[in-house]
């Protein structure tokens, strides 16, 4: 395989917002990828995997023991963390494609990183957190935020967000790991998964790679 040949996309998201399953489930068909990365841990997904089901019914019993209405739409705060722990749409919808056209999905991101946050979860689904959540005036989506902050940065060029030494690291890491996955396939179509500030990358870290950066809510917008 030629470098002419190779194709490495670079798909920017936001995360659990579950209205972008579609757009990335259309754009993986039209382009048809060999070799899908995903910014996703091994610990992450597996963690979900084993304890989903059990944090969505612990949130639902303390709902209960608040007299909420478990079926009931609760504010944004309440949903985005039943999200949290649910498997990551981008990788059902990563996973429903591999399974109709073969392919490879690879998830790339660091453990550690993972562990350090999942290990905090339970202060995050217990009942006074619950009930303080509720307690917060519902302000809307916070997906809505993040697609603004995005138009901003690929529109204007006005960088409302930050850029941290952890996503840095995570970045080298990744950007690593498809390199290697880069030697080892003879595959010509390479797609990274992520989150949609990584497209920035202030460091060059993905420019040897030649990415075509593409932020999935607007596919005319490539960087």
């Amino acid at each position: 395989m030629s470098e002419n040949d190779f194709i490495f996309y670079m798909i920017g998201i936001i995360h659990r917002d579950s209205q972008c399953a579609v757009k990335l489930a259309e754009w993986l068909e039209e382009k048809q990828p060999d070799v899908i990365t995903i910014e996703l841990s091994n610990f992450g997904l597996a963690f979900r995997e084993k304890m989903g089901d059990f944090y969505k019914k612990n949130l639902e019993e303390n709902l209960k023991r608040l007299n909420m209405d478990t079926n009931a739409m609760l504010n944004h705060y309440i949903e985005d963390i039943k999200k949290y722990i649910e498997i990551p749409y981008e990788y059902r919808v990563a996973q429903k494609y591999v399974k109709k056209n073969r392919g490879f999905i690879y998830l790339i991101d660091l453990d550690i990183f993972s562990y350090m946050k999942l290990k905090e979860i339970d202060t995050l689904f217990d009942l006074e957190n619950i009930r303080n959540l509720l307690n917060l005036e519902d302000k809307g989506e916070e997906t809505a935020s993040e697609r603004l902050f995005a138009r901003l940065y690929f529109e204007k060029g006005i960088k409302a967000f930050p850029y941290t030494e952890e996503m840095r690291i995570r970045d080298i890491h990744m950007k690593d790991r498809i390199s290697l996955l880069i030697r080892c396939h003879n595959e010509r179509k390479f797609t990274h998964i992520c989150g949609w500030q990584h497209l920035c990358d202030p460091h060059g870290i993905y420019k040897t790679l030649n990415p075509i950066k593409v932020f999935i809510y607007d596919q005319d917008i490539c960087i």
